[in-house]
């Protein structure tokens, strides 16, 4: 027997001072061979300290059920995308002897909707709901398995019935899965919790988390719901509902992780905690958010001839700091990177709470240029981003419309999800980078100020 010690999450890629770039950032730059060496870079600063399983990579496809604070850890929403970056990040982890163990699968978001609807025994015109746009990434991997396609159809029909739901939907989800993804190892995910009904929902969804096709699931951490979960999911191994044959075949998977490449050698070997203090691989890092910088609107950046005298603000959202130790902004980075091109640089930021006040509009007033930040965290706060978004727009306006007033040059940048810049920006020039880190900034600000070409391929 060899020990397997198992981290379920990186966020961000890496450990200790290393920092990688997220899944999305690596689609955008579309070379899996760059997503390989990330995956040897996270295996073998796991394998200093002893720790050889990880429940990475998500093979989430990025869609309307994906929040945007965790759009980043997705690799996009094209299947072929998603599977060949995912194999790619594992080939990396298992070349340095650390074993991957993929975080939910392609058919997530259609697992989560059934298992929440399952569980609290909602009713509801399916037929319809399954044509609605958040399904438009499992559809397109269904179009390429004809025979998914119909499991999927039968899980739309026996919805009635969860057994036989769930039972259509693991077919669908092995399809999808084992076969267009080529991943035999074990699956992890964990449920759908609502606020609706949470006591409900997590006595019964990881039960059917597991007839959906899932080999082990994240209970809940309440201690009550936990031991709620559990009890349901023994009385379902002493019934039919869970069959022995389906909890042998999720332990082979684990099981088979030793068999493969996991060995006393590797699992006794002499760690090196010190490789964590090691920086960070700047080459791969700084090539990988370079390759990212995605440009969608054409032309170059207005900033490229912008007289460096100008006055140039900048406006960035208040966002959670992915490194609790930073005191600083996480938008420091890019102004500093813009200041040292436009010396007259004035930051300010913005909250979606609160939105432009007169302090914003002071700044815009005087601006010769503004890069305006977009970095939505919360679905919630969607409708706030947009009213920014058109407070903004109708200052500039103003601005511009007065006698003798030169026009104002516009870059709006995403700096996370890329679906915030889904609706045009007239009149602006778009760039996006897929995260807030330092040096996906530092890549975003080489772009706006015309010294590099975006070479981004959009993920979504």
């Amino acid at each position: 027997m060899v020990l397997l010690v198992c981290l379920y999450d990186i966020l961000p890629f890496g450990l200790g001072a290393a920092r990688l770039p997220y899944p999305l950032s690596l689609a955008a730059g579309n070379s899996p061979a760059a997503t390989s060496r990330v995956g040897q870079a996270i295996g073998k600063n796991l394998a200093s300290i002893g720790i050889n399983w990880i429940f990475i990579p998500t093979l989430d496809l990025l869609s309307a059920f994906i929040e945007p604070l965790d759009a980043s850890q997705t690799f996009g929403k094209s299947p072929g995308t998603v599977s060949g970056h995912a194999l790619a990040l594992i080939q990396g982890l298992e070349s340095e002897g650390v074993s991957a163990c993929t975080n939910a699968h392609p058919a997530g978001a259609v697992l989560e909707i059934f298992t929440y609807r399952s569980a609290l025994e909602l009713r509801g015109n399916i037929h319809e709901q399954a044509q609605l746009p958040e399904f438009a990434p499992i559809a397109s991997v269904l179009t390429t398995c004809p025979h998914a396609s119909t499991q999927f159809g039968a899980a739309i029909h026996e919805f009635p019935d969860p057994a036989r739901s769930a039972h259509a939907i693991r077919t669908t989800s092995d399809l999808i899965l084992r076969d267009q993804c080529q991943f035999r190892g074990p699956t992890v995910s964990s449920f759908a919790e609502t606020p609706e009904d949470a006591t409900v929902c997590a006595k019964h969804s990881p039960l059917l988390t597991f007839l959906s096709g899932i080999d082990m699931v994240k209970l809940p951490k309440d201690s009550a719901a936990q031991e709620a979960s559990i009890s349901t999911l023994k009385a379902a191994m002493g019934s039919e509902t869970l069959s022995p044959i389906q909890i042998q075949t999720a332990a082979a998977r684990v099981t088979a992780l030793k068999s493969s490449f996991l060995t006393w050698e590797r699992a006794l070997a002499t760690r090196q905690p010190e490789l964590l203090s090691l920086p960070t691989p700047e080459t791969l890092t700084r090539e990988v958010y370079r390759a990212s910088v995605t440009a969608v609107s054409p032309g170059p950046t207005p900033l490229r001839d912008l007289p460096r005298t100008s006055i140039l603000v900048l406006l960035t959202p208040t966002v959670p700091r992915r490194n609790a130790s930073s005191p600083s902004d996480p938008f420091e980075p890019l102004g500093r990177a813009l200041s040292r091109s436009y010396p007259r640089l004035r930051h300010v930021p913005y909250t979606l709470s609160a939105g432009l006040t007169d302090v914003h509009v002071t700044f815009l007033q005087r601006a010769t240029a503004v890069v305006f930040v977009l970095c939505n965290t919360s679905s919630a706060m969607t409708e706030s981003q947009d009213e920014v978004v058109r407070a903004l727009q109708s200052t500039l306006r103003t601005r511009d419309a007065m006698p003798d007033q030169e026009r104002t040059w516009k870059v709006v940048a995403g700096a996370g999800d890329p679906r915030d810049l889904r609706d045009p920006f007239t009149g602006w020039w778009g760039v996006l980078c897929y995260e807030y880190s330092p040096g996906a900034l530092e890549a975003v600000a080489e772009v706006m100020l015309g010294e590099r070409e975006a070479t981004g391929r959009l993920p979504v």
